[in-house]
Order: C-alpha cells, then structure tokens, then sequence
C-alpha cells in the first residue's frame, strides 16, 4: 500500500523540479511510512510513499523495466501477481524482485494497455513511457483505491489524496459548485467530481492518457448483468463457494500480520471463516461497539461470539471518545466530506487494528454484490403496497405514522421514519423510488436550501441506462456499484485505514466475483424478502445459526442521538444563523427548520444535518473559500 504523486508539464521543455513532487508526496506521509521514491526526467516528476507489505526489502519504487523505457509508482496491491509472474517467465521475462508493482510494469511491456486485463487486485497507478513520452494512470476496475487529477493547459498532475494536489500553486482550495450539488445530493461525490474546483476524480476502470499534450480517457471494464447463469442452484452455490474462498486466499498473501474487521453480520462473518479454514494460526479479529442504551448499532455481542467460536485472537473497542473533537481531524483526512456515519467507526477500529496487524481484510461490499440491503426489497415490497388503494394510504397510512416520533435508535420509531420515507413515494415506480431512497437531499428539499446552484446529472438516470440488464433490482445495484460504493464506501474505507497506516482488502470485491454476481437471476439474490439468497445457501451449515437469526444492522454510528445530545452544541455553533449568512451558502431559514425538527423528533433528519456538519468541518478544515 502506498499514495502515489506525479506532475507532467504539456511543454516537453519545461523541467519538473523534486522538490514540487516531495512536497505532494509529503502531505500523504501517512499513506506509506516505510519508503519514500521519487524519478525525475524532463517535464515529468513521479513519487510515491509506501507502506510496505509483499517484498519488504525489495519492493522500493519507483521501479524500472529492465531496459530502463518503463517507469512506475504503484499504489495497492496485485493479488495475482505470482501466478502471473510465473506466466511472464515462461515467456521469457527475468525479474530482479519479489514485488507484485515489478508484475505490473512487466505485464505492461507485454501486454501494452491490455495488461488490465490480466490484473487482479486494488490499484492506482501510473506509468510513465520514456521512449514514447507517454503517462498512462490506471485506477482499478472497482474504485477500491482512490486516484484524483489536475489538469489545464500547463500541467497534468495526480496524486492518491487531494492534499497532495493542494501542494501545488495551480490548485487552490476553492469550493466547486457543480461538486456541492452533487455532494449534497448524494452525501457523497460521485466521479469524476470533486468538492475542489478543478480537481476530479478518475472513475473506476478508467485509463487517463497523455501523448502529445493530449488528453483521452476510456473505460476498460465493465460487469455485465445481461446474460443469466443457467447453472441448477447446487451448481451456483458451488462456484460461489470457490471464488469466495479463492479470493479470500489471494488476498491472505502478505510478509507482515493480516487480520479481519469482524461485526458478526453475514459478510466479515463469511470472512473470517474462510480465512480459518485456510490459516496455519489463529486469526487476529477487531470489532467495535457503542455500549448500552445503542442496542440498534452495537455489535460487540455477536461479534465476539463469532471469534469465541472460531478461536480468533480478538480484539474489541467501544466508541466513548469525544466525537467533536475527533471529527475535523478525521475530516481532514478524507479529503471530501461524506454524509455516511461510519467513517469514524471505521478509524477507531483501524487504529485498533493497527497496533498487531498491517493489513486487514474487510466485507465492504457484500451488500452491493449480493444484494444485502434493505431497499432492494423495494422491488417485492411495491408490488403488495400498490395493492392498497392510494386513498387509504394518503388519508389513513401516513397520518398514524407521522404522528409517532420518528428516530432511527428505536425499533418502533425507526420504522416510524421508514413508513414515512416509502409511503411518501409509492406511487412512483421502483426505479423512481430508488432514486430518492438514495438521496440526502431531494430536489425540493434542496431547492429551499438554496445552496450553490450547481448542476449535476442524474446519475441514477444515468446508469439505470447504462446497465446491459431491464431488471429494476440489476440496475439498483448497478448504480450502487458505480457510485456509493466507490466514492463514498471505499473512500471513507481507503482514507480512514490509511490514516492508521494501515491496509484494507475487500475480497468480496474480487472482480470475478463481482462478474459472477452480476449474472446471477435476481431471484438468486432477493428471493421474495429473503436478502442475499445464494450467499447464505453458500454458507448454510458452515456459518453457525446464530449468524443467519442475527437482524441486520448497517455499520453506522448512532448520529441521531449524538446530534440530540454531546453533539448538539457542535451543531449549534457550525449552523448557527450568523456563521450561515456570512458564507452565503445555505438559506438559514431552512437549516433552523431541520434542526428544530429533529431536535423534536418530529422528523428523522438525521441524514442531512451530518452532511451539514460534516461538510462545514470540511471547510474549516481546508480553508474553503466559498462560491
């Protein structure tokens, strides 16, 4: 694991200097402690830092091919490199190091930009051609790793974290609109937008190009959801079981100590009993837990009986730190605002993690693969819901639960809040209703608040076209698949390790895998209201029974009630009415509303006033100019 920097000027005769590189480089120290490199040649200027993980001793970067034509920086890992590096040698390739980033650069010299087809793993990377001229940046197919850019008439620069970019004088940290927009929509920005104006971000599966002061990017991989595996259910739940246990093999492969984050749920459930089974010594788990009086979100009970069974060295945390004082810094190193509570859980048990193991194995992304959350249940629920005539649900329904308090801490006021949320909308078509279900801020709720006026594309609309499959749940998690899961959850996932030095692998996000799931029928993912049906036929007499009773809880801080109360003056004073009106952003009007309701329970806002905070900690943080 490493963050890469790099600077290429457009004149070949403008000289790049070390020192504008090492300053990037330096701002992401906490990505690779280990190492340092830098390769400096004309109008180009690489770095990188590195936490060193396979081939400690000789993985040092940048590395050279060798006939010296080739230069890379390399930032995660390649899972497959030993098989083919084995390949490469049969073919005539010698190799000077151990190292997966020395895999890379030979498959590259073979294969030219269809070497990505031969890459398994979590990437971000360039290449820099010295015969040709040429920068190719490759992120991997996912989005598991981050990569952003700069670029105008002068200069490309790139980097694996934004305050790298803010090293150079041509970046400057002002707000984008058209970002806020997108950031307010969603909670998160959706490639290629960034809330900095100027920068983006690269999307998943992308390759940016630069030959001859040119710029072209295109996309090289993308899941098809079209053609049906025709396979018996037996045979499915078979060829799942060994590409989740093969994934989870590739990813074990490490020189330093490798654990697993464990909540108890399906997916790091799943986790660590491959890892077992296939492990010489007893696996290192980490879990973290909120106490008593958080039932909704606590998942230290289940996890521990997990790791108690499975004979885990386990380790558990319970979240009792001063969430405002830790927040700016957390939000400093995300480098973007998101409206997800989970990013300082994901810290705490990193830090966690950290201080007996390197490299950790995680189950972000199983939801989004197997179909795990509960709105995918939209599909089955609309078709019953539809059956009640709109009148009774208008006039009868949603009168008895808006009056009930609505609060997501509580099982009755939770589905208080939900009720709210799906009768308001089911009238609309699935489609239609998972495009505000994945809303922070609907349309007319963000019109009053009257922020930047950017504009975005729908971007439901968007991928909703773009998936290959006419199945309403296919596209829903498509969409899912192109947007949350990269820009918000792996972000958060990449940022908030890395800010512990230390390494998240995501094996349920092995692209085959994800290739696998994709053709699988909906009905092998949510059949009727059973959630993530092949998955757990997989597992079924692996996983002890507990672990399928278990209700489901999202991995999520309690955000409302900490908003309510040790949050409260925090909130008081980033949306304080003067501070509103001096920035010139929000309506204040609007705000005060939110909070007032919310502090009342009279609506759930729990959602948009964390964006609020968060986004206005951001800017502190970053000294954001406004518009």
């Amino acid at each position: 694991m490493c963050g890469i920097v790099g600077i290429c000027y457009l004149d070949p005769e403008r000289r790049a200097g070390e020192a504008g590189v090492k300053r990037m480089a330096d701002r992401i120290v906490h990505r690779g402690p280990d190492d340092s490199g830098y390769h400096v040649e004309g109008n180009v200027a690489l770095g990188m830092r590195r936490l060193s993980i396979i081939d400690i001793g000789g993985g040092h970067q940048p590395m050279y091919s060798p006939d010296g034509r080739l230069v890379i920086v390399f930032n995660g890992e390649m899972f497959n490199f030993r098989e083919e590096r084995s390949a490469l040698e049969r073919g005539g390739h010698v190799f000077a190091t151990g190292s997966d980033t020395e895999v890379v650069l030979h498959l590259y010299a073979q294969y030219g930009l269809a070497f990505t087809e031969h890459l398994n793993g979590m990437f971000a990377l360039a290449i820099w051609d010295r015969q040709d001229r040429t920068l190719i940046i490759v992120r991997d197919r996912i989005g598991i790793k981050p990569l952003y850019y700069y670029a105008d008439a002068e200069v490309l620069a790139f980097a694996s974290e934004i305050k790298a970019l803010l090293a150079l004088p041509q970046v400057t940290a002002r707000l984008d609109p058209d970002g806020l927009t997108a950031y307010l929509r969603y909670g998160y920005t959706p490639a290629p937008y960034t809330l900095f104006r100027g920068v983006r971000k690269l999307p998943a599966a992308r390759t940016l190009v630069l030959r001859q002061g040119a710029l072209a990017e295109r996309e090289y991989w993308r899941p098809s959801y079209r053609d049906k595996w025709r396979d018996c259910e037996d045979a499915l739940k078979e060829r799942l079981s060994s590409i989740l246990a093969d994934a989870v093999r590739l990813q074990m492969v490490a020189d330093v100590p490798i654990g697993a984050f464990l909540s108890g749920g399906f997916d790091s459930s799943g986790i660590v009993h491959l890892m077992c089974e296939q492990a010489q010594a007893p696996v290192s788990t980490y879990s973290i837990g909120f106490g008593a009086g958080f039932a909704a979100h606590d998942e230290l009970e289940a996890a521990g009986r997990l790791a108690r069974d499975y004979g885990t060295r386990h380790h558990e945390i319970v979240a009792r730190p001063a969430m405002a004082d830790m927040l700016p810094s957390l939000i400093a190193a995300l480098d973007e605002p998101v409206a997800d509570s989970s990013f300082p859980l994901t810290y705490l048990v990193a830090r966690l993690a950290r201080a007996s193991s390197t490299v950790i194995l995680s189950g972000v992304g199983g939801d989004e693969v197997f179909g795990g959350y509960r709105r995918y249940l939209n599909v089955t629920l609309s078709r019953y819901v539809r059956k009640v005539p709109p009148l009774v649900r208008k006039r009868a329904l949603m009168p008895i639960v808006r009056m009930m308090p609505a609060d997501r801490n509580g099982r009755v006021s939770n589905l208080a809040r939900l009720g709210r949320v799906y009768l308001g909308v089911a009238d609309l078509t699935a489609q239609e209703q998972y495009g505000q279900y994945t809303q922070v801020f609907g349309p007319e709720l963000l019109e009053a608040l009257a922020a930047a006026g950017g504009r975005v594309p729908d971007f439901y609309a968007r991928y909703v076209a773009e998936c290959d499959s006419d199945e309403p749940l296919d596209r829903m998690m498509y969409f899912d698949l192109k947007t949350s899961l990269p820009e918000q959850l792996l972000m958060l996932t990449d940022k908030m390790t890395m800010a512990a030095s230390l390494e998240a692998r995501v094996p349920l996000l092995d692209h085959r895998l994800v290739e696998f799931a994709a053709r699988l029928p909906t009905q092998q993912k949510v059949r009727h209201l059973r959630l993530r049906y092949l998955q757990k036929e997989a597992f079924r007499g692996r996983l002890p029974s507990y672990v399928y009773a278990r209700r489901k809880k999202g991995f999520g801080a309690p955000v409302g009630t900490w908003l309510r109360g040790e949050l409260r003056p925090l909130v008081a004073e980033l949306l304080a009415e003067p501070r509103l009106r001096s920035q010139g952003i929000f309506d204040p009007r609007t705000v005060a509303r939110l909070v007032r309701d919310h502090m009342a329970r009279k609506e759930d806002y729990t959602d948009q006033l964390w964006a609020l905070v968060v986004f206005q900690l951001w800017l502190r943080a970053y000294g954001v100019t406004s518009l």
